[in-house]
């Protein structure tokens, strides 16, 4: 049995490999580099405990690539599932959605991701984690205590900055839609239907601007996130973030000052739905 530091050491290692796995898919598909992890730092933890598991069951089948591959389709794709399902709950939020591709259970899977996790474990299991035990082989065994316990400072610093700034969020929308109902009830008084609408924008692009770093960059990261709790509140939003981004991007690629968004734009699609429940 390993030590559990030893254990700790790999998840460390594979949760920095898998946000590096991420970044790079990334950049194949979408021809630009987007932070794919949860949390701030650069580590994926989802894949650092997805390598231990993996390690965990299938390295007694190593001796037969065959069957390794069999096992490590069905072990990554329960993982996968139950990792949205879990997120799902604890979030209320669905953080991806693979409806559109084809043998899809729910959304949450799919043939083609579950192919290439089992791919990305052969790859693992054969390659890199001989590596990766003669790297930490080679630590001073004094070291190890303490890069475990910087790493544990870290990691929870950064999870609970992150949870509070979804919470956060989820305040902001919950407002936004509280102010929505209050346009709604008020159809008849333009005076204090212009100042709610007036607040809801102020809102509106707080969440949109630079200053909410975090929610900016989930909805980057996870371009099919969904919240449906919040209804078209925060589909407006993200859409409203799509464009600020892909706005910033072509002013990036084009140096022009024409393509830069204004706050006006930004909000113009949300506003139209506003005045729309006004009237």
């Amino acid at each position: 049995m390993m030590e559990w530091k030893v254990v700790f050491l790999y998840f460390i290692l594979y949760s920095i490999v898998g946000w590096c796995i991420e970044m790079i898919y990334c950049r194949i598909c979408q021809h630009k580099w987007v932070d794919r992890g949860f949390l701030y730092g650069p580590y994926c933890p989802i894949y650092g405990f997805g390598a231990i598991i993996l390690l965990l069951i299938l390295q007694p089948f190593s001796a037969n690539p065959f069957i390794l591959f069999l096992l490590a389709l069905v072990v990554t794709t329960i993982l996968e599932y139950v990792t949205s399902y879990v997120m799902e709950q604890i979030f209320n939020t669905k953080w991806w959605d693979y409806s559109h591709l084809p043998l899809n259970i729910n959304g949450r899977v799919c043939l083609l991701n579950s192919f290439e996790f089992a791919i990305l474990t052969l790859f693992v299991i054969y390659l890199v984690h001989p590596k990766v035990v003669e790297v930490i082989g080679m630590l001073p065994l004094q070291y190890i205590p303490m890069i475990v316990t910087s790493f544990v400072m870290v990691l929870s610093v950064d999870t609970t900055a992150t949870v509070l700034g979804l919470i956060n969020l989820k305040d902001k929308l919950s407002y936004l839609q509280t102010l929505g109902e209050q346009i709604k009830e008020k159809t008849n008084n333009k005076m204090q239907n212009s100042a709610i609408i007036k607040q809801l924008e102020e809102i509106k692009l707080e969440i949109i601007n630079k200053k909410d770093l975090l929610q900016n960059r989930l909805i980057k990261a996870f371009p099919n996130i969904e919240m449906p709790k919040f209804g078209t509140t925060f589909d407006e939003i993200k859409a409203a973030v799509h464009k600020y981004q892909n706005r910033k991007s072509a002013k990036k690629k084009h140096d022009s000052k024409e393509d830069i968004p204004n706050k006006d734009e930004i909000n113009c699609k949300i506003e139209e739905n506003i005045e729309e429940k006004s009237h």
